[in-house]
C-alpha cells in the first residue's frame, strides 16, 4: 500500500510544474543576485569607487599630497574641483563628498591657527563607515605628511611606513581548508535554506485539497493508518528537496562566475553537506505539514506559510547576513531554523568545520522536526 501512496504523491507532484519550477528558479534568481550585489563586501575593492572632490583656492603641492593619499584606498578617487556651490558638485557633477581645505592646510596645522578646519559634505545616504574611513584617511595624510616634514629638518631619514610592517595572518580552523569567504558562499546556503523551506506551499496545498475532498478519509477507509500517509508526503518531497541542494550548488560553481560573480568551491566533507541538507529537509517538510494540518484552506496555508517563512529568513540571516546585524539581532537568529541550516552550511562550505562544528545545529534541526511532526500527527488524528 505504502508504494501506491507514493505513487499518488509523485503524481500530484509532476502535476503541479509550476509549483517545481518555482522551487528551483525562485532560489536561482535570488542566487545570482544577491552573489553580485554582496560581491564587494567580501572584497578588498569596489567596482564603483566613491568620487571626492578636493576644493581649495589653488591646486597647490598639499592638495595633490592628500589627493594622491586618498586614492591610494580602494574605496575612493579623488580629484580637484575648484570651489562652486557644494550641491552642484554633490548632485550635479555627482561626486559622493566635497571637502573644503585651505591650500597651505598643513602649515596652519603646524602654527596651530585658530581658524583652520576642514569641511566635509556628503549625502544624507552616505554610509556612516565610509564617511569616518575618509576622515582617518584625512588625518592620516596629515600626520604623515607633518612628520615627515620634521624628520628632514632634523636631517633623518624618512618616516617608516608602519602599515607596511604590520603582517596579517589569517588563521583557519581547519588548515587543510585554506578557502577566502565570497559573497557566493553566503548567498547558496543562505537561499537553498530559504528555498527547501519554501516547499511548505506545494505540501500544504496538496495536503489540505486531499482533506477538503475526503481523500485521506477515503485511504484511511481500507486500514491504512495516518502514520504511513504522512511518510509518503515526507519521502517525494525528500528527494525535491535534494535536488535542489546539487542544482542550486551547480548554479553556484558554474552559473554565477558567468555572470562576474566569485565561483563557489567545495572543499568540505560532502557527507556532511548530505548529512545538513537531510536535516533541513526533515525540519522544512514536517513544518510545513504543521501549517498544513492548521490551515483549514489553501489561502490560509499559503498566507500562514509565506509570511513564516519570510519571518524566519529574516531572523535566521538568510535576507541580511548575520555579521552585518546588531548584537542584538544576531542572538535572534539562534532562535530560527533556518539559521540553525544556514550555519551548519557555512561551517562546512567556508570554515572546513567537522561533525562536532554542526552536530548542535543538526540536533535542532532534528528536534524541531519532531516536533512539528508529533504536532501535525496529533492534529490530524483528531480531526479524522
Amino acid at each position: 500500500m505504502f508504494k501506491y501512496l507514493l505513487k499518488k504523491e509523485f503524481t500530484l507532484i509532476l502535476r503541479d510544474i509550476h509549483a517545481l519550477l518555482v522551487l528551483f528558479i525562485m532560489p536561482t534568481l535570488f542566487i545570482l543576485i544577491m552573489s553580485l550585489a554582496l560581491k564587494n563586501s567580501y572584497s578588498n575593492s569596489v567596482d564603483v569607487k566613491l568620487k571626492v572632490a578636493i576644493s581649495s583656492k589653488t591646486d597647490s603641492k598639499e592638495v595633490k599630497q592628500l589627493i594622491q593619499n586618498i586614492n591610494e584606498n580602494n574605496f575612493f578617487d579623488a580629484t580637484y574641483v575648484a570651489p562652486e556651490d557644494n550641491k552642484t558638485i554633490l548632485y550635479t557633477q555627482m561626486y559622493d563628498f566635497v571637502i573644503h581645505i585651505s591650500p597651505k592646510y598643513l602649515q596652519e596645522i603646524k602654527n596651530n591657527a585658530p581658524s583652520f578646519k576642514i569641511d566635509l559634505m556628503t549625502k544624507p545616504d552616505i554610509n556612516n563607515q565610509k564617511i569616518d574611513l575618509i576622515k582617518k584617511l584625512i588625518v592620516a595624510s596629515s600626520t604623515n605628511a607633518i612628520l615627515s616634514d620634521l624628520l628632514k629638518r632634523q636631517n633623518k631619514t624618512t618616516l617608516t611606513d608602519i602599515e607596511s610592517k604590520i603582517t596579517t595572518t589569517l588563521l583557519y580552523k581547519n588548515e587543510n581548508f585554506k578557502i577566502k569567504p565570497t559573497s557566493v558562499q553566503q548567498s547558496v546556503p543562505a537561499w537553498l535554506v530559504f528555498s527547501m523551506f519554501f516547499i511548505l506551499i506545494p505540501i500544504s496545498n496538496t495536503f489540505i485539497n486531499e482533506k477538503n475532498f475526503g481523500t485521506i478519509n477515503r485511504i484511511r477507509s481500507i486500514n491504512v493508518s495516518l502514520f504511513p500517509i504522512l511518510m509518503s508526503k515526507i519521502f517525494p518531497y525528500f528527494l525535491i528537496n535534494q535536488l535542489q541542494v546539487v542544482f542550486m550548488i551547480l548554479v553556484g560553481i558554474y552559473i554565477v562566475p558567468i555572470l562576474g560573480g566569485d565561483t563557489l568551491i567545495i572543499a568540505g566533507n560532502k557527507a556532511l553537506i548530505f548529512l545538513i541538507s537531510s536535516a533541513v529537509s526533515m525540519a522544512s517538510i514536517s513544518f510545513a505539514l504543521l501549517i498544513a494540518n492548521i490551515s483549514k484552506t489553501t489561502e490560509e496555508a499559503t498566507t500562514y506559510g509565506g509570511l513564516s517563512n519570510i519571518i524566519l529568513a529574516a531572523l535566521g540571516g538568510i535576507m541580511v547576513p548575520k555579521f552585518v546585524m546588531p548584537k542584538f539581532m544576531q542572538d535572534i537568529t539562534d532562535y530560527s531554523p533556518m539559521s540553525w541550516g544556514l550555519e551548519s552550511f557555512l561551517e562546512v562550505f567556508v570554515r572546513g568545520g567537522d561533525f562536532n562544528d554542526i552536530s548542535v545545529y543538526v540536533y535542532k534541526m532534528v528536534t524541531f522536526a519532531i516536533i512539528c511532526l508529533i504536532i501535525a500527527y496529533s492534529l490530524l488524528k483528531n480531526r479524522s
